[in-house]
């Protein structure tokens, strides 16, 4: 059972394949030393190794299971599940210099929990939903992004150094304690977002930024998408760059309430975060914000101080988004698509997905990142019926090659791991850039000639 756990991620978690005691192991090494020593074992013996941290993961790209072009679930034949889980320490801190040196175990919340026992006033923006569960190591190679990516950006944004073992086993340490730092090829960045496919991370430098002094929270709800995307833009151009700025379609907000009980409204909603210095005029930004609104007709909303209750209520109603569409799913399997589009083309890309879902008489929710265009359409279906499984891919590559119609890519923020591969593919040729992919394969060799590091991810084999 416990095998089982370590095997499968958050989209394949209802698939434990037979016989993974014959087929595999998990080890928990404590340093960068055991990591290395692992990696040559495994290179010497040709022996596929997955590098896995809280396994949450939304694009199969940390389990032993891989989704084919084919359409084909496959499982590894063999491998080494490398969680390093173990590794949780706090190696350094510097107020002063506002970096964090962190193994690759310590959960993005526990670091901001840490910040805040030590009365830094700092933290680290980076906020995935998945934050509490969510690794250092994992956030590194996944590239994670979060609500605050408008405001903050995503995890390149915020490592300015990295200790990682390669695929021969060789310990690497690139980047810098400071914000500039020039060594050649930026290798630091190339690591973010490499999906465990060129090294695993054993330790991360990353920067460190002051709290908010105040945070403004509104929650509005309209009765059509356009609607509420307008007075974002409204509330954007008057405020600058809100640090959060979210949106829940409106069958997800009714599945919310169905399993939390938490109802504020019905309707499309959209959740702005505004961030204030301490000089700022808290009230008068609250009466703006309710100009803003009134002006527009919303009848439904809520502005909330972060030492208000319903502040954090409201965060947990975005938090909620996926929990809730896994719990009240038809079907066994929710597929969550990461794509990006520009602002501009966000209602364009909103509408396609709805009349997909009306074409294909499928479950699609959608709901994201408003202010920085990415998105979350998430589909169900059932990935063990292979007639299923080609009806889920096919509705996905159209969801996914819209969004690069318009503009934008594949994926933001969850990465490609085996399930987008095709899809990157047909990104590129779209680009006529199609020998970019070479590139990628030239690089994976020299990191890892013998193809042991998270095998089959990212791009196509051979």
């Amino acid at each position: 059972m416990t095998l089982g756990l370590y095997s499968t991620d958050a989209v394949s978690f209802p698939i434990i394949p037979k016989d993974l005691s014959e087929k595999f192991v998990v080890v928990m090494p404590q340093d960068s030393k055991e990591i290395s020593e692992i990696v040559k074992f495994c290179y010497k013996n040709k022996i596929p190794l997955i590098p896995q941290g809280s396994s949450t993961s939304l694009a199969l790209g940390s389990s032993v299971i891989s989704l084919s072009s084919l359409n084909q679930l496959t499982i590894l034949e063999k491998g080494v599940i490398l969680h390093t889980g173990l590794m949780r320490k706090i190696v350094e801190l510097s107020r002063l210099d506002r970096y964090v040196v962190a193994e690759p175990g310590v959960r993005i919340d526990e670091l901001n929990d840490l910040l805040d026992i030590e009365k830094t006033e700092l933290f680290f923006p980076v906020d995935p939903a998945s934050a509490r569960a969510a690794t250092i190591g994992g956030a590194v190679a996944s590239g994670a992004g979060g609500l605050r990516g408008a405001r903050y950006g995503t995890m390149r944004e915020w490592v300015l150094a990295l200790e990682f073992v390669d695929g021969l086993g060789r310990i690497h340490r690139v980047g810098c304690r400071t914000i500039k730092c020039r060594q050649g090829y930026d290798l630091t960045r190339l690591l973010v977002g490499s999906e465990g496919t060129l090294g695993i991370i054993t330790s991360a430098t990353l920067k460190l930024w002051p709290k908010p002094r105040k945070i403004v929270r509104t929650l509005y709800f309209t009765e059509k998408f356009l609607e509420g995307y307008e007075i974002f833009l409204r509330i954007r151009e008057v405020f600058g760059v809100p640090l959060i700025s979210e949106y829940l379609s409106n069958r997800i907000v009714r599945k919310i309430y169905e399993t939390t009980g938490i109802s504020f409204g019905e309707g499309h909603a959209f959740i702005i975060d505004l961030e204030l210095d301490k000089y700022s005029d808290t009230d008068r930004v609250k009466k703006d914000l309710e100009e803003i609104l009134d002006s527009n007709y919303v009848k439904n909303y809520v502005i909330a101080e972060d030492h208000e209750k319903d502040f954090d209520k409201i965060y947990f109603l975005r938090r909620s988004m996926y929990p809730s569409t896994l719990k009240t799913r038809k079907m066994k399997y929710i597929i969550t698509e990461d794509i990006v589009v520009p602002i501009s083309k966000i209602p364009e890309y909103v509408d396609f997905v709805e009349r997909t879902r009306e074409k294909y008489k499928r479950e699609i929710e959608i709901g994201g990142h408003l202010g920085d265009g990415n998105l979350h359409p998430k589909l169900e279906g059932d990935l063990d019926d292979p007639r299923d499984r080609d009806l889920v891919m096919k509705i996905a590559r159209e969801i996914v090659i819209e969004a690069v119609r318009l503009g934008g890519s594949v994926s933001a923020e969850h990465g490609i791991g085996t399930m987008k591969i095709e899809f990157l593919l047909e990104e590129f040729k779209h680009r006529e850039s199609e020998h970019t992919i070479d590139l990628m394969k030239n690089l994976k060799k020299i990191f890892d000639p013998e193809n042991i590091l998270n095998p089959g991810r990212v791009i196509p084999i051979g």
